[in-house]
């Protein structure tokens, strides 16, 4: 994309870089849903990895205006912050009144004024050589010819937007969902081709989406041992976050009904068998084998990182060209979803 990015844009580019290169999981523009209304987009949300048993889920709103009215944005932030239920937030603003930033720290909300924006935009930590969101979003729309070929950008937008909502397995396997589809779609089509380098900054962005929703979960189960741990990622993969007894429940009251309106049992027994058949079928200890070992919820934070940072490269590198560890998680993924590692991984 040529065009030069609005001021505002910019701006939360420059402050995104900044945060990556702090060591934080980025992401700009994550739109809040209400049902079906669109409510706001969250600036920037920050994903941190202070101590092997502490995450935190940051809200950023960036205001870089001639007239800021930065104590607003704090009332702002903090009530999107503890409506969202997350741990803190954060204004950034053109504005230099000390009251401001005293006024934020009254509340809790730490504030960076115009002074450190000037200096951050002269700084070396704001040119990242990365293309911005808005260049991402539309190759992924041109490549796909908008919603004809499959709505590539609306697809990842609501991906996205996930992250701003409770954590948990149902996340994960909604992510599962999206990776497949990608899958499907990058393995019809030239590796050298456009579409195919739009495909796999799409599958890099849904992976990193789904390492560090499994990296918030595990961070709560860092006590348990590598079989528990591999118990609780299979229920996961497989019933969601009701978890099995739920689904077992809702599979005996199913049953329960049937037999009520159905004279012949074995129908009844078959429906029920059915269900099971369907919960058992998903490979999900293939995932919970490989990520409950020693030393992998470690990683997932950093591999979020990479595969983000791998998206939003100038030139899009292969799959290959990942670590080594990252590569393993592609594999996994392609051994879940039927998909032939070789002609993914390439």
């Amino acid at each position: 994309m040529t065009e030069k990015l609005a001021k505002g844009y910019a701006t939360e580019e420059i402050l995104r870089n900044y945060f990556i290169t702090l060591g934080f999981y980025v992401l700009r523009g994550v739109k809040f849903k209400y049902n079906n209304f669109d409510v706001t987009d969250v600036d920037l949300l920050l994903f941190s990895k202070s101590s092997p048993l502490k995450r935190e889920r940051i809200n950023v709103d960036i205001k870089n205006k001639r007239t800021p009215q930065a104590i607003e944005r704090i009332f702002w932030a903090k009530g999107l912050q503890q409506t969202l239920n997350l741990d803190s937030c954060m204004v950034v603003t053109s504005e230099n009144r000390s009251d401001v930033m005293e006024f934020g720290l009254k509340h809790d909300v730490n504030v960076l004024d115009g002074k450190f924006l000037s200096r951050l935009s002269n700084s070396n930590k704001s040119n990242i050589e990365r293309i911005p969101e808005e260049q991402l979003f539309s190759l992924l729309d041109e490549s796909s010819h908008g919603k004809v070929g499959g709505d590539w950008k609306g697809r990842l937008d609501r991906a996205k937007a996930r992250l701003i909502n409770k954590i948990n397995f149902d996340n994960c396997n909604a992510y599962l969902n999206d990776i497949k589809y990608f899958f499907s779609a990058v393995s019809e089509i030239d590796n050298k081709s456009k579409e195919a380098a739009a495909l796999w900054r799409a599958i890099y962005c849904v992976v990193s989406y789904f390492a560090i929703s499994l990296d918030f979960i595990l961070s709560d189960y860092q006590t348990l041992d590598q079989e528990q741990r591999r118990k609780l990622l299979d229920d996961g993969f497989r019933f969601g976050s009701a978890g099995r007894e739920f689904t077992n429940r809702v599979t005996s009251l199913v049953s329960a009904l049937a037999a009520s309106t159905i004279m012949d049992g074995t129908i009844t027994n078959n429906l029920a068998s059915e269900i099971h058949k369907m919960s058992e079928s998903i490979k999900s200890d293939l995932l919970g084998e490989f990520f409950s070992k020693v030393g992998m919820n470690t990683y997932l934070f950093e591999c979020a990182r990479e595969m983000e940072t791998l998206a939003y490269k100038k030139e899009v590198l292969p799959p290959s060209s990942l670590s080594n560890t990252s590569q393993s998680i592609i594999a996994i993924l392609c051994d879940f979803n039927g998909f032939d590692r070789k002609k993914i991984i390439f």
